[in-house]
């Protein structure tokens, strides 16, 4: 099966990235009747004095990084690695959980998104100082299909997402309000469309970032626990030079990420 051909103006990870990859370790997960696995790559924060519990950050990569080689979804995009820079662990040590998924397990299917949250429990009962809490998620384009699947079908357990380029059917779609999500999208991307000129709730509806934003506001009024940050027309590709679906890159920029990074740390789960 070939790989996803990319744009010439798909963004490219930091020299520093390769560096950072090195810090992850990694492992293979079979589901229970083991005809299934996740290989995925982890990596594990120092102890600080005083510390007991650290929060667990689940990464979910896009379609460009479907395989089997454990590297690939860590190593093309600076988003992946962001948690583990000494500047985050300094101020805030956090576990990061990279699984790895093929094409015909696409993260939006059903099974799929079952398959990772059996994944995700497992992993926490197995690092115990992790704070249950505190279990945030993010990821990109089908990355972000299958954590707002993820978020319907399981509503009640994790404490924050950052869906980036994503998109989803309007089935259940009021579960989402039950998560904090702030979602991420280009006006002008053209691989997962921001909006599909539908705004409305049930299966028949397919729904992007703004689209979701819309449906959920009426439920949830000014949706303090829902937001939405849209880049206008043509921004992507003058403040960074992308393809404008490359939006993770603005959530994994130092100066333009920070506010991300720092509103996902401030949820807890009660």
């Amino acid at each position: 099966m070939g790989r996803m051909i990319l744009p010439a103006d798909w963004d490219r990870p930091d020299t520093d990235n390769g560096l950072l990859c090195k810090r992850f370790m990694s492992g293979i997960w079979h589901g229970e009747d083991h005809s299934f696995y996740f290989k995925y790559r982890f990596f594990k924060p120092e102890r600080k004095a005083g510390e007991e519990k650290y929060p667990l950050v689940i990464y979910i990569h896009g379609a460009d990084a479907f395989g089997d080689d454990n590297a690939m979804h860590l190593e093309m995009h600076d988003i992946g690695t962001m948690f583990a820079k000494d500047a985050w662990q300094d101020s805030d040590p956090c576990y990061i959980l990279a699984p790895q998924t093929r094409m015909e397990w696409h993260w939006s299917r059903n099974d799929t998104v079952d398959l990772l949250q059996e994944f995700v429990s497992y992993f926490i009962e197995k690092q115990k100082d992790i704070d249950r809490r505190r279990i945030y998620i993010y990821g990109y384009s089908a990355g972000g299909l299958g954590i707002l699947k993820l978020l319907k079908k399981y509503p009640d357990f994790y404490a924050g997402a950052v869906p980036i380029c994503g998109a989803t059917d309007g089935h259940n779609i009021t579960e989402l309000l039950k998560t904090p999500i702030w979602l991420v999208h280009a006006e002008d991307d053209r691989i997962v469309k921001a909006t599909y000129g539908n705004p409305g709730e049930g299966s028949k509806f397919y729904l992007g970032s703004a689209d979701i934003y819309e449906v959920l506001k009426k439920h949830k009024g000014s949706g303090n626990d829902i937001l939405f940050t849209s880049y206008s027309e043509g921004w992507m590709k003058k403040v960074f030079g992308v393809n404008p679906h490359c939006s993770w890159v603005t959530v994994s920029d130092e100066r333009h990420g920070a506010e991300f990074r720092h509103w996902l740390f401030r949820q807890r789960r009660r």
